[in-house]
């Protein structure tokens, strides 16, 4: 199995940190010698093809690239080139999983990448940890703490049960951007 440095990640992809582009060289010959793309024509083809173009292969907002038959995030590749090593997960700070640009992304556990995450698109109140009950009228807040969900308490109104749940995120550490519009 291939094993991925920053050493031979330089030596296949250049990435400018300003804009986040992401840009395929060519590949050595090695690289096509295994597998269904092993070959001459192959590694012709995927050069005349690919070295001096970004990488713009997409799946679910993401950019992908395939490394010796294998699937690789963008972001990780370009922590890795970076850095030099492999984080547990790589967070796109502004929520833009295609902005990769090097502000952007921070390595973190995937508590804290949990702790910058978006408003899910079936919220009845538009706020996330925050939810309506017909049956008593009422607000409920929530947030999630130590792999459990928390009941913040019932309000009365739609602010009270905001201001409760924005008050245990700023208590819990989670990041200014957790909750932001899609």
């Amino acid at each position: 199995m291939l094993e991925l440095t920053k050493d031979l990640l330089n030596e296949i992809f250049s990435y400018d940190p300003e804009t986040g582009v992401l840009t395929h060289k060519e590949r050595p010959r090695w690289m096509f010698t295994k597998g269904y793309k092993a070959g001459e024509t192959s590694w012709r083809t995927f050069n005349t093809q690919n070295a001096g173009n970004a990488v713009d292969n997409r799946n679910h907002g993401y950019l992908r690239v395939n490394i010796c038959g294998k699937r690789y995030s963008a972001h990780r590749i370009i922590w890795c080139m970076v850095y030099g090593e492999w984080p547990e997960e790589v967070d796109h700070i502004n929520g833009d999983r295609g902005d990769n640009r090097l502000c952007n992304l921070r390595a973190v556990s995937r508590q804290e990448n949990m702790r910058n995450t978006r408003i899910r698109n079936d919220s009845s109140t538009g706020v996330t940890g925050v939810s309506y009950s017909k049956r008593d009228d009422v607000f409920i807040a929530y947030i999630g703490a130590n792999k459990k969900t928390k009941i913040l308490g019932r309000f009365a109104t739609l602010e009270d049960a905001v201001a409760a749940r924005k008050a245990a995120e700023a208590e819990l550490g989670y990041h200014e951007n957790h909750g932001r519009a899609a």
